[in-house]
C-alpha cells in the first residue's frame, strides 16, 4: 500500500502505511524473548566464573600465606639449631644433665644421649678422643601461636673422659 504524492516541488514521495511498518518489525513466530533469555543464561554463566576464579584467588593468597609462615618457622628452628651445636652458647657440652634453651617463642631441649670412646690411631690403639653425644629438639611458634615447627639434631662433642 505504497501511495505516491506529488508535492509542491515535483518531486514524488514514497508513502507507507503505518500498519506495514509495524508488520515488518514484528519478530517470527515462536521468537518472542529468546534475546533475553539468551543474555541471561550468559549473564548468568560470566557471573560463576567470576565467583570461582576470585575463590581460587583467595585460596592461592591463604596458601602463599602459610607458606611463608612454614618458611619462616623452618627457618628460625634451624638458626636456634645452628646457634646452639656452634659451641659459642650459654649450653655447657661438658655435663650429662638435660638443659633447656629458651628465649622468646624458640625454645630448646638439650639432652645428654651419651658417651663414647673413639678408635685412635694405629700407634695408640684405644686411646683415642672420647665424645659427648647430645640430642637437640629445637621449636618456635609463630606470635599468635597457631602455627608451630620443630626439628631435632644430633651434635657430638669431645669430652675429656666417659664416665
Amino acid at each position: 500500500m505504497v501511495s505516491q504524492v506529488r508535492g509542491l516541488s515535483g518531486v514524488s514521495k514514497v508513502k507507507t502505511n503505518m500498519a506495514e511498518r509495524v508488520m515488518a518489525n514484528k519478530p517470527a513466530r515462536g521468537q518472542q524473548g529468546f534475546v533475553l533469555v539468551l543474555s541471561l543464561v550468559l549473564l548468568t554463566v560470566l557471573t560463576l566464573i567470576g565467583v570461582t576464579s576470585m575463590n581460587s584467588a583467595n585460596m592461592e593468597r591463604r596458601i602463599a600465606a602459610n607458606t611463608s609462615q612454614h618458611v619462616r618457622l623452618v627457618n628460625t628452628v634451624e638458626a636456634v639449631l645452628h646457634y646452639l651445636s656452634s659451641g659459642t652458647t650459654p649450653v655447657n657440652y661438658q655435663t650429662t644433665v638435660d638443659q633447656t634453651y629458651v628465649d622468646g617463642k624458640k625454645s630448646a631441649s638439650i639432652l645428654y644421649a651419651g658417651c663414647a670412646k673413639g678408635i685412635g690411631s694405629s700407634l695408640e690403639e684405644g686411646r683415642g678422643f672420647s665424645y659427648s653425644y647430645y640430642q637437640i629438639r629445637a621449636s618456635a611458634q609463630l606470635s599468635k601461636g597457631k602455627a608451630s615447627a620443630t626439628q631435632v639434631q644430633g651434635v657430638r662433642y669431645p669430652a675429656a673422659a666417659c664416665n
